[in-house]
């Protein structure tokens, strides 16, 4: 399964393949902070999702009390 991570820098629309969704997230959360535009993940099954979109089932494990 592979997620690929894409946005636009001055030379064009670049992109990375990350093999986990969770590395995909990793990816596009560092190119946001360097300032890139237009961070999208494209899922497996080919659809082209923003990171905003994404991000929000990572967002609910980080908040959601332990259960250990």
């Amino acid at each position: 399964m592979t997620f690929t991570v894409q946005w636009t820098a001055a030379t064009g629309v670049v992109s990375i393949a990350r093999t986990t969704a969770l590395g995909a997230y990793r990816e596009a959360e560092r190119v946001t902070q360097m300032g890139m535009r237009n961070v999208r993940i494209r899922l497996p099954g080919g659809d082209l999702i923003r990171l905003e979109d994404f991000q929000y089932p990572f967002e609910q494990m980080q908040i959601a009390p332990d259960r250990g």
